[in-house]
């Protein structure tokens, strides 16, 4: 049988257009994302890096935590999650406006997974249970309203390669800047793979003027946490008793902890874990390294502390390490199976 070549063409050209998204696909994707998006994310290591190569602070990422919980609430949905920012890191300053119930569906028409946002009605009953699955167990519409603000759009998720890529539909995301008091047109990005999620937005006026959003529109890199133990240990120098904290918890991706020891030793150490690039010419720069760093703490001035060492591992290590006849740092992945750790 012959067949024209221009028929030819048509028939690969849909082909490759119907296995594109199609179904299978797209509930893939879906169970991919389920996968990946629960978890914290925090760009520690993007702002240590830009501040290691000397770039302009008016040029550097401000540091943002960003989290989502998988939560079990089947009148809104089977895959729902609840999302949380923050400024400064995990434990700084709460963004209301993203503090976002966000519901995942396959959207057979536009061949994407639908994410899609709402806020809720009484925040303030949750907003300090953010972290904890179970305190937005059987949540209903009936709790939720509408989003608003720039971060009240759809966002349309579809799989590049390994990586996932959702966008805001063109046209589709005029909201109200809180800050500028007016409608922008808002266009939203996000980029995951299975440790890192990068991000970007962009409000632009009538005009297509940018007015909100970095003006080089390079995106937040945020790396994929995970827990660690630490095991610190402390020998004064004056003989006296050697102190031990066992089992203190700190995530790999710029999380930090603060121990004091007891009298009549008193003393106050900063430990900071963070995994990503080091830039230096050591001969190791630009190389993903998961580190463990020691300060001490001013006793006058809190804010002041003084760095005792650095211990170092590849960014595939489960440990990381430093220590001396005085100081002392140990830090594993942390493993829910293990028994709790002792402090005797």
């Amino acid at each position: 049988m012959r067949i024209s070549v221009a028929l030819l063409l048509w028939l690969l050209a849909n082909s490759s257009a119907s296995a594109t998204n199609s179904p299978i696909e797209l509930r893939t994707t879906l169970a991919t994302l389920m996968e990946r998006l629960p978890g914290r994310f925090d760009n520690a290591a993007q702002l240590f890096f830009e501040r290691e190569t000397k770039t302009p602070e008016a040029e550097q990422h401000g540091r943002v935590f960003r989290s989502f919980v998988r939560i079990e609430a089947p009148a809104l949905g089977a895959n729902v999650l609840v999302s949380q920012v923050r400024y400064g890191g995990d434990a700084g300053q709460f963004d209301d406006a993203e503090f976002q119930v966000w519901t995942l569906a396959v959207d057979a028409d536009r061949k994407v997974v639908r994410m899609s946002p709402r806020r809720f009605r009484d925040p303030g009953r949750y907003k300090e249970l953010a972290p904890d699955a179970a305190a937005f167990r059987g949540l209903t519409p009936a709790d939720l309203l509408p989003a608003e603000g720039a971060a009240g759009c759809d966002l349309h998720w579809r799989k590049y390669g390994e990586d996932l890529r959702a966008v805001t539909a063109p046209g589709e995301c005029r909201r109200r800047s809180t800050s500028l008091k007016k409608d922008l047109d808002w266009s939203w990005e996000y980029i995951l793979t299975d440790s890192e999620l990068w991000l970007n937005f962009a409000g632009q006026d009538d005009k297509g003027r940018l007015v909100s959003g970095r003006p080089d529109q390079v995106h937040w890199r945020l790396g994929k946490a995970r827990d660690f133990e630490c095991l610190l240990g402390y020998r004064p120098p004056d003989g006296s008793a050697p102190q031990v904290n066992n089992g203190p918890r700190i995530h790999d991706r710029g999380g930090v902890l603060e121990w004091t020891t007891k009298a009549p030793s008193v003393r106050t150490f900063h430990y900071e874990l963070l995994r990503g690039m080091w830039p230096s010419n050591s001969g190791r720069n630009y190389e993903d390294l998961l580190r463990v760093s020691m300060y001490e703490v001013d006793a006058r001035d809190p804010q002041a502390k003084q760095l005792i060492g650095v211990g170092w591992a590849s960014v595939a290590s489960d440990r990381a390490s430093m220590g001396n006849d005085t100081y002392n740092v140990r830090c594993k992945l942390f493993d829910p199976a293990a028994p709790p750790p002792k402090n005797d």
